[in-house]
């Protein structure tokens, strides 16, 4: 797994998903202008936030790839979901997106 990966608050992760090809009309909603303003967090940051309750980490690879291996306690939401897919997130929580 890379050094870092990508967080993501609810929204932001629609956005990945749903990327430009329809409008997704959440209040939240921010189109992101490139994949440099995705923000980034270390694995262990990434862990850390996890283990102490304060996000939730989603597996957006095919559902095929996360049964064969993911991380512990990670949620899979593979990418192009149906938009109510989302909605089984914590509106509460950081949401901590990963794709390999």
């Amino acid at each position: 797994m890379k050094s870092f990966i990508v967080v993501c608050v609810f929204a932001t992760a629609i956005a990945i998903g749903a990327a430009c090809s329809k409008a997704v009309s959440l209040p939240e909603y921010q189109k992101l202008q490139s994949e440099a303003d995705v923000p980034r967090i270390s694995v262990e940051d990434a862990k850390k936030d996890a283990d102490a309750g304060i996000a939730v980490i989603v597996d957006s690879r095919a559902d095929v790839q996360y049964k064969s291996e993911h991380v512990a306690g990670s949620i899979n939401v593979p990418l192009g979901s149906q938009i109510e897919r989302f909605s089984e997130l914590p509106k509460d929580k950081k949401i901590i997106v990963y794709c390999s």
